[in-house]
Parts: structure tokens; C-alpha cells; sequence
């Protein structure tokens, strides 16, 4: 009787093998992924001074050139900001005046320069923001100190119209869909 049992406990193991074995032969598992890339968009300012402001005079005019580039992989919309600094807080700000002569940029109440045209991916580049820098009134105090213009820009893709919610406006001070490239 034990002979038996061992017998028909060998025959289902080995029933159980070869199904097992030819369930394994006859399925398959695979997988396969796709990979997507988000795009992304990233500005860098470039500056150039057009004359030394080391020995600032009042009165006289300053320029500097502001260039917003493209470093990104997506379309983008530009905008700057400027915001003048003297090393020395107590110094008032309203004794500097900018002014800025560019048709392609758009001053906005924001307070913000939106660029007229939107930069194409990798290595566009906005217009020139030229920048006329004028120090109306100069104290002894103003001349000891470092007056700096500290220029932010930022950028947002021109898909579905993401300015809307990262910059928080409801329409842009220019007309849209204008590529930097003709």
C-alpha cells in the first residue's frame, strides 16, 4: 500500500512537471516603455556695459545692453525685470533714472520689460534692452557708494498659454505668436 501511494505521488509530480513545463514553453511575458522627455525652458542674462561706471558723474548718461538667451528645448516668452540698488539702503532710489529705448520690449504696470516676440529652443536670443542709466542728484554719500542694476529675467514656454498662471497676468502687453526668427 505505501509502494502505491509513492507511485501515484510520483506520476502526479511528474504530470505536474511536464504541464508545468509546457504552460512555461507556450506563455511569454514582456514589457516594453517608452521613454518621454519634458521639455524644458531656461534663460540666462548677458550684460554688456557700454562704458565704465566707475567714476559715475551726475547728470551723465549711462547705457547698458541686456541680451536674454535661450538656453531651453522650448518655446519661450521673456520678461525682465530692473531693479536699481545702492549698496547704502538710505540712499533713495528716485535719484536714479532709467530709461529704456527698445521697440521690441513692452513695459507693463507690473513693472516687468515683456520681450515682443517669443525665443525659439536652444540658443535664441532676445534684442538688445538698451538701458540709459542717469544719476539726477549725487551726494557725498552716493559717490562712496556701489550702485547696482540688478536685472532678473524670466521665462515660460508659449504652450497653453502658461503665463497666465506662472507669471499671473491675463494678457500679455504685446501681440503674441511672433517668433524672435523671421
Amino acid at each position: 500500500m505505501k509502494k502505491k501511494y509513492i507511485l501515484i505521488s510520483a506520476v502526479l509530480l511528474i504530470a505536474l512537471l511536464v504541464s508545468g513545463g509546457t504552460m512555461a514553453w507556450f506563455t511569454h511575458n514582456g514589457s516594453v516603455s517608452h521613454e518621454y522627455r519634458m521639455g524644458t525652458v531656461q534663460v540666462e542674462v548677458l550684460r554688456s556695459e557700454d562704458e565704465d561706471m566707475t567714476e559715475v558723474e551726475e547728470g551723465t548718461e549711462y547705457k547698458q545692453n541686456i541680451v536674454v538667451k535661450s538656453l531651453g528645448s522650448k518655446k519661450t516668452y521673456v520678461r525682465v525685470r530692473l531693479i536699481p540698488q545702492w549698496s547704502d539702503p538710505n540712499i533713495p532710489i528716485p535719484d536714479v533714472r532709467l530709461e529704456v529705448v527698445d521697440s521690441k520690449w513692452n513695459e507693463s504696470n507690473d513693472r516687468y520689460f515683456y520681450y515682443s516676440k517669443y525665443l525659439t529652443p536652444a540658443e535664441d536670443e532676445t534684442d538688445p534692452l538698451i538701458v540709459k542709466i542717469t544719476f539726477n542728484q549725487l551726494e557725498y554719500e552716493d559717490k562712496t557708494s556701489e550702485f547696482t542694476l540688478k536685472v532678473v529675467a524670466e521665462g515660460v514656454q508659449i504652450a497653453d498659454e502658461a503665463w497666465q498662471k506662472v507669471w499671473g497676468i491675463d494678457q500679455l502687453p504685446f501681440n503674441t505668436n511672433q517668433s524672435s526668427n523671421p
